[in-house]
């Protein structure tokens, strides 16, 4: 069963380690693989050839735009419905609300350009 606040946090997730990646943590194809190996752990169907060419086609799309698209809060909740067909309007503002207090756990990029992040 799609637990929308499980897919969120994978989301998070995601995102945090297109961060580190940004921040010289290892390299890209490193974060593709993580991003898949997460991605693997959602309970949305996917497409994961599409999701491993939209990776090789985005190596060097700007980290501002790659990041708009990796939170792609519509986009997954669009894809949940997809699947589920169960999202009223009660659902979906909680989702948004939960949305919104998950973006306190992405990382902080300039806290972790300055060294400063111990996560």
């Amino acid at each position: 069963m799609v637990q929308i606040h499980e897919e969120i946090d994978l989301v998070i997730k995601q995102a945090n380690r297109y961060i580190t990646y940004l921040n010289k943590q290892g390299t890209y194809n490193e974060f593709a693989h993580d991003f898949l190996r997460l991605a693997n752990n959602s309970k949305i169907n996917q497409n994961f050839a599409y999701t491993e060419t939209w990776l090789k086609n985005n190596v060097n799309t700007n980290p501002d735009q790659m990041l708009e698209e990796i939170l792609n809060f519509d986009g997954l909740i669009n894809g949940i419905q997809a699947q589920t067909k169960d999202i009223d309007n009660e659902k979906y503002q909680q989702a948004q609300q939960y949305w919104n207090e998950a973006q306190q756990n992405l990382i902080d990029r300039d806290l972790y350009n300055a060294g400063n992040y111990n996560g």
